[in-house]
């Protein structure tokens, strides 16, 4: 587990948690923030939606936190009970802590949280790191898991040897490198200025993961139970979505695979897909 700082500053992290903060404001109201002790440290969770309604978890990906979520949650919490969970060892404001990928961590972090929140089954919504981490969780306790939502996720297929090197080299070279990147990860995507902006921040302040998320094998594919919907870009600078597609038909006996065509690794605009999904 990290024993340093994943900030570069504590200016840096200072200026991020702030810009943070102020996404969080837009949160589909009426909504609770609150903080739950695990053995991994705490961990950070906007709650919205019905008490009473099925339970959702949304796992961002890396280099994020639950910000992304915000417009995501405003329609879930209509007819959900949405948890948004910042990843420990993210930029947000769980516990800074990384686990290995291994031995079922971020697994038994996450069944540590739904036990917490007094829940016996969950649908997860999650996004590359947090496919990642929803893969380990639903492989190993699959009886908890209602549905499983995978975007541009990791786990599936290997990483990109290329996408690694270029994410280096771009890092390496100022705002022209920055720049470069955001065109590589966001593709033609017309984004926000405040989401380019926020990105930014997170380049200079924020000491990424470097650390492989190895790939689950087909037997650990084959554990789920849980109906699951992939969606990924066909130009996903970081993982194959076709091949995550063909693994996934293989292994899970109730998969449905969509890979957008002229897209990248950012996906926006997918709740209806979502919903349609949850409801069937």
């Amino acid at each position: 587990m990290a024993k340093k700082s994943i900030y570069k500053s504590e200016q840096g992290k200072k200026a991020i948690i702030v810009f943070y903060e102020n996404l969080l404001a837009e949160w589909h109201q009426p909504s609770k923030q609150y903080y739950l002790n695990t053995s991994f440290g705490k961990t950070f969770i906007v709650e919205s939606g019905d008490k009473n309604a099925p339970a959702i978890l949304l796992l961002h990906g890396s280099g994020s936190n639950s910000a992304m979520w915000v417009s995501d949650a405003k329609a879930l919490s209509e007819k959900y009970r949405v948890f948004a969970i910042d990843i420990i060892g993210e930029c947000g404001k769980s516990a800074q802590i990384r686990p290995e990928f291994k031995d079922s961590n971020h697994a038994n972090w996450l069944m540590e949280i739904v036990e917490s929140l007094g829940l016996s089954r969950v649908s997860l919504i999650a996004c590359s790191l947090g496919g990642w981490i929803a893969l380990d969780f639903t492989t190993k306790y699959p009886a908890r898991v209602e549905h499983l939502v995978l975007t541009a996720t990791a786990g599936i297929t290997p990483i990109k040897t290329k996408a690694v090197l270029l994410v280096i080299l771009t890092s390496l070279a100022g705002k022209w490198g920055m720049q470069k990147l955001d065109k590589l990860i966001y593709g033609g995507l017309e984004i926000d200025e405040r989401v380019l902006e926020f990105a930014a921040m997170i380049k200079e302040y924020y000491n990424p993961r470097t650390v492989v998320m190895p790939v689950f094998t087909d037997e650990q594919l084959k554990q789920i139970e849980a109906p699951v919907l992939f969606i990924g870009g066909e130009n996903d600078c970081f993982y194959n979505s076709q091949k995550t597609a063909s693994r996934l038909d293989e292994n899970v006996e109730n998969a449905r695979c969509v890979v957008l065509e002229n897209t990248g690794h950012v996906l926006v605009n997918q709740t209806e897909h979502f919903l349609q999904f949850l409801k069937e």
